[in-house]
């Protein structure tokens, strides 16, 4: 029987016509669609996130033979983003108030197609820089605080037909 080979198509998340967002206020509870929220996405030119790496315990023992690990806590999670810095940006004011406060705030990057990532975290450190082309540039630096939670996209009504 000869085997029937189908079309695949590449898989990608689109970063254009995103929302970022941030609580108004201070939050430990993700964004719901009843939470007060400002968008960060008209300023945000890129962003990066890490998950944390976990603490190796060395369990070796005079019989082992290599060395033996085990996993241990892992770090806080990191997110850094680039910005056009807004000094009268609600958002960026939220960010600098998370700052100032040291308190956790609710954050929220909701894709094209209906993913998205939610975290909690609170600014710890940022950063603004004028330059010759006369934007004024910048970055925050978050601690998140636990871990992030993904989102899937609901289930597409396009159907894939294989024949």
């Amino acid at each position: 029987m000869a085997e029937v080979q189908t079309e695949v198509q590449s898989e990608y998340t689109k970063t254009r016509d995103i929302g970022v967002f941030v609580s108004k206020a201070p939050s430990l509870k993700f964004i719901t669609s009843a939470t007060a929220k400002v968008g960060l996405e008209g300023t945000v030119t890129d962003y990066s996130m890490t998950a944390p790496e976990g603490e190796e315990i060395d369990v070796s023992t005079l019989a082992s033979i290599t060395k033996e690990t085990i996993s241990g806590l892992p770090a806080e999670a990191t997110v850094s983003m680039n910005v056009n810095f807004v000094v009268g940006n609600a958002g960026q004011k939220s960010l600098r108030q998370s700052y100032d406060s040291g308190e956790n705030y609710a954050f929220q990057i909701k894709y094209e197609d209906g993913s998205s990532i939610d975290w909690i975290a609170r600014v710890t450190s940022y950063e603004f820089k004028g330059a010759k082309n006369g934007i004024v540039t910048g970055s925050f630096s978050f601690k998140v605080k636990g871990k992030f939670q993904f989102t899937e996209p609901a289930p597409s009504s396009r159907t894939t037909e294989s024949k």
